[in-house]
């Protein structure tokens, strides 16, 4: 209970911190990366809840899919790309929001059956019909693994092309990789069956993430009073 406690803090200080970001400094990316931790935040909130309350209610869980499970990374990994590339981010966003909306609609209107889950509280999907174009289950798959991709991607591109020209900010998006890459570890396993991991895991990787999205921020501040 106590590492969701501090997954919980962590992603709404993160989520302050960019959206604070974005009213100083309004971009694309930082509006994407503000809608992705606010999401990310509602999550894991909605999953300790859960666990306080000793079971899934059907407003949490839906709240937790959608928020969680269905587009944890894929707002982040959007908000990556619109680093590097504003229009092509845009235009991909087009792109998805028909999905994005067709999710929605499934995970709002979708049947619930708790008792397929392995206890009240799991933070696992099979509470929604067998994965099928008419069940969320299938469409929390394309979306992590766009987001996982990109967020990845671009921090690891970003870390190799700053290796030396800025250290602190290399630093910074070498942590935000290995976050994206422990939280979609997490998530991998927990699409297995494999829980009990979520708890450390989504500490460890909020972690690592808020102290990248810090040590980056204070490179390009550095850079600006610099230059």
């Amino acid at each position: 209970m106590s590492l969701s406690l501090v997954a919980v803090a962590l992603s709404w200080a993160l989520f302050g911190l960019t959206f604070r970001r974005y009213q100083g400094r309004p971009s694309l990316h930082n509006a994407l990366y503000s809608l992705g931790l606010f999401l990310f935040a509602l999550a894991v909130s909605a999953e300790l809840l859960a666990k306080l309350l000793g079971a899934w209610n059907p407003f949490l869980y839906r709240l937790w899919y959608l928020a969680g499970a269905m587009h944890g990374v894929t707002f982040l990994g959007l908000g990556s790309l619109a680093l590097l590339n504003p229009k092509l981010a845009r235009g991909l966003l087009w792109v998805l929001l028909p999905f994005i909306l067709y999710g929605l609609f499934l995970v709002a209107s979708a049947p619930l059956d708790f008792s397929r889950l392995p206890f009240p509280h799991a933070p696992l999907g099979q509470a929604f019909p067998e994965p099928s174009l008419t069940s969320p289950r299938l469409w929390t798959i394309p979306f992590n693994l766009l987001g996982t991709v990109l967020m990845a991607g671009v921090a690891l591109y970003t870390t190799l092309l700053f290796w030396r020209r800025n250290p602190l900010r290399a630093q910074g998006t070498g942590l935000i990789f290995l976050a994206a890459m422990v939280l979609a570890s997490t998530s991998t396993l927990n699409r297995f069956g494999v829980v009990g991991l979520e708890e450390a895991g989504r500490a460890f990787g909020v972690a690592l993430l808020y102290l990248g999205v810090v040590l980056a921020d204070r490179s390009v501040q550095y850079a600006s009073r610099r230059a």
